[in-house]
C-alpha cells in the first residue's frame, strides 16, 4: 500500500500488487551455463588466436627458405653498415637477410641464437667433385645452406648464370657447379675457360644420370 495526497492535502491509498521477486532470481544451473559458455567463448578466442600465429610462422618459413622473400610477420631490429645486412625477429625464429657489399647475399632462417656470419668455407670444385662422388649424402648433408668460396674453371656462361666445372677424363668425379648470380653482378669480362672464385650459397645437390653428371646448385653468388 502506498500514501500520497491530493491536491486538497487529503491522504489517499494506493494499492499495488505483490511483486514475486523469485522470478527475477538466477538459479545455480543457469549461473553455471552461463561460466561455461564463457569458457567456450574463451577457448575459441585462444584457438583462432594459435592458428592465426602458426599460419604466420608458416607462411614466413616458407617464403624466405622456397621464394626468398619475406620475412611479413617479423620485426627488423638491425641494419648492419656491411652494405645493408638485416636481422629479423619473429616468434621463436630469427631471419639474417645477407646483402654484403662483397660478399654474402643469401637469406638464413634459424632460432633466436643463429649468430651474424660472414664467414665462408673454402673449397675448389675438384675438392666438391671428390667428396661428392665418394659419399654424396654425406657431402649433400655437410655443405647444403653453407655460404662457400669456390674456386673453379668457367664452363659457360648464360644469361645471369655461370656454370664452372671439373671433368676427369673417365667422367667418374666430373662435376657441374651453377651458379645463379646476384642481379648486380657483372659477367661482361667473363670468359670460358677462365679460373675464378665464387662466393654463393649452396641450395642443393643432384646425382649423376645417364645423360647427365653430378650437380651442385649455388644462388645469390657474386665473383670475388
Amino acid at each position: 500500500m502506498l500514501l500520497n495526497k491530493n491536491r486538497n492535502n487529503e491522504i489517499i491509498t494506493e494499492e499495488y500488487d505483490d511483486m514475486d521477486y523469485n522470478n527475477y532470481e538466477i538459479s545455480d544451473t543457469d549461473y553455471e551455463d552461463a561460466i561455461e559458455d564463457d569458457k567456450k567463448s574463451l577457448g575459441n578466442i585462444i584457438i583462432i588466436i594459435i592458428i592465426a600465429l602458426v599460419i604466420m610462422i608458416a607462411t614466413d618459413i616458407v617464403m624466405v627458405t622456397k621464394y626468398d622473400k619475406g620475412p611479413y610477420f617479423a620485426i627488423r631490429t638491425k641494419t648492419y653498415d656491411d652494405g645493408g645486412t638485416q636481422v629479423f625477429y619473429g616468434l621463436g625464429y630469427k631471419v639474417i637477410k645477407y646483402h654484403q657489399e662483397k660478399g654474402r647475399r643469401d637469406t638464413k632462417l634459424g632460432f633466436w641464437t643463429m649468430k651474424y656470419s660472414d664467414q665462408a668455407t673454402e673449397i675448389s670444385t675438384l675438392d666438391l667433385a671428390i667428396e661428392f662422388r665418394n659419399n654424396p649424402e654425406k657431402t649433400a648433408k655437410k655443405f647444403a645452406g653453407q655460404f662457400v668460396k669456390m674456386t673453379g674453371t668457367i664452363y659457360k656462361i648464360k644469361d645471369n648464370k655461370l656454370i664452372l666445372r671439373y671433368k676427369d677424363p673417365d667422367k667418374i668425379y666430373t662435376l657441374k657447379v651453377n651458379c645463379s648470380m646476384a642481379e648486380d653482378e657483372n659477367l661482361n669480362d667473363l670468359e670460358k675457360g677462365m679460373e675464378v672464385t665464387v662466393l654463393g650459397t649452396i641450395e642443393n645437390f643432384t646425382t649423376a644420370t645417364k645423360n647427365n653428371t653430378n650437380s651442385v646448385k649455388m644462388n645469390s653468388c657474386i665473383i670475388r
